[in-house]
């Protein structure tokens, strides 16, 4: 084995030796010669790889040519980035929940972070149960001023007190709601991370517009509040627009078995010729026919999904959608958390808009299938 190969495998061993408390902070390290003998390296090696240790500001050399770790950085790195689910199976595969597909990516984004950076990365379940009054507690007797916590919306609002109070680190991923003002006490000592529902909300309405839609409805799951980021997205942007009509729907009751019945009495009653649509009902339908037919639509309805989800491309005809950077936000969100000197702020994320067949002109289908 080449040199420099010896002295990064060694460099890695014993960088994790520091991390996982093998020494314990601001203890002197053994001599070169007793490390050397440790791990089974010669003392060329060995000396080397501490000078990357001392580089790294985990190793120090003293008078007299003692080594000891850096107790401060030897701390901070034995505390790991913890990121919180509502419960154990939340980001499997096969939860129900388009939110479960944001999780998952938001993770995705704060584990690059934290390879990046050599922080361990642990999820924690806080309710098993999935239900936000019913927290498992215990779950919790980690946190306290040295945590670091992504946390994802207003989900988690029974732990505000006991994570404010413990003075942890938290990043903090909302979606504009009305809570934001009730919460801002809390809030302000994190760093926010807000995911600008109402702008591309009313971006999702131009391009309706655009395609010649004069009647856009709406409908969302649990927007009975007047000031749901996304009602207010799609009523700023029928104004922006020019459009005076305005029908909108709470599907937040609706099964798998009544969506379609549901939907379909909303078009009878409205007559809307574009629908915003709530992607978790297209997760839920999960359909290979026409997505129109299965919502009772006809079929020069046009349809656009308010957040982007796995199946936008597999349903017929591939539907439009707006898409947020879940993953960058996840990067942000850690990078803050790691930062020297952590402090409350705010960050907004847009969307881009992914325009499909769904909200295509026919001539442009074809033209599109035909290229294909």
């Amino acid at each position: 084995m080449r040199e420099p190969v010896k002295r990064l495998k060694l460099y890695e061993t014993m960088k994790s030796d520091i991390a996982s408390g093998v020494y314990s902070p601001g203890a002197f390290l053994p001599n070169e010669f007793e490390l050397a003998d440790k791990y089974g390296y010669s003392r060329g090696t060995v000396r080397s790889t501490l000078a990357m240790l001392e580089d790294d500001k985990l190793v120090e050399l003293l008078k007299g040519k003692r080594r000891r770790l850096c107790p401060a950085k030897v701390e901070k790195a034995k505390v790991p980035l913890t990121f919180l689910l509502p419960c154990a199976d939340f980001i499997s595969e096969t939860f129900p929940h388009v939110a479960a597909q944001v999780s998952r990516r938001i993770l995705k984004g704060v584990s690059q972070i934290a390879f990046d950076h050599n922080y361990r990365l642990e999820t924690v379940a806080v309710s098993p149960t999935n239900n936000a009054h019913e927290i498992d507690w215990r779950k919790l007797d980690f946190v306290n001023a040295d945590s670091m916590l992504v946390v994802i919306g207003y989900w988690y609002r029974d732990l505000f007190p006991l994570l404010s109070k413990s003075g942890c680190r938290v990043s903090f991923i909302e979606n504009q709601a009305y809570d934001f003002n009730v919460y801002a006490d809390y809030l302000k000592k994190w760093y926010v991370l807000t995911i600008d529902r109402i702008s591309t909300t009313e971006s999702a309405v131009k391009l309706l517009a655009e395609r010649g839609c004069r009647r856009i409805a709406l409908t969302y799951d649990d927007i009975t509040e007047k000031d749901h980021p996304v009602l207010r997205g799609y009523e700023s942007g029928l104004a922006k627009c020019g459009l005076s009509y305005a029908a909108w729907l709470d599907t937040f009751t609706a099964n798998n078995e009544t969506i379609a019945g549901i939907i379909a009495g909303f078009y009878e009653k409205n007559k809307f010729d574009a629908l915003l649509l709530d992607p978790h009902l297209v997760f839920r339908l999960r359909t290979r026919y026409s997505l129109n037919s299965c919502l009772g639509l006809p079929e020069n309805v046009k349809i656009m999904a308010t957040d982007e989800i796995s199946f936008n491309q597999q349903a017929f005809p591939s539907l439009s959608s707006t898409e947020f950077p879940y993953e960058e936000i996840g990067r942000v969100a850690a990078q803050r958390l790691l930062e020297d000197n952590f402090r409350g702020g705010q960050q907004i994320f847009s969307a881009r808009i992914i325009e499909r067949e769904s909200t295509m002109h026919e001539n442009e289908r074809l033209s599109l299938l035909t290229t294909v």
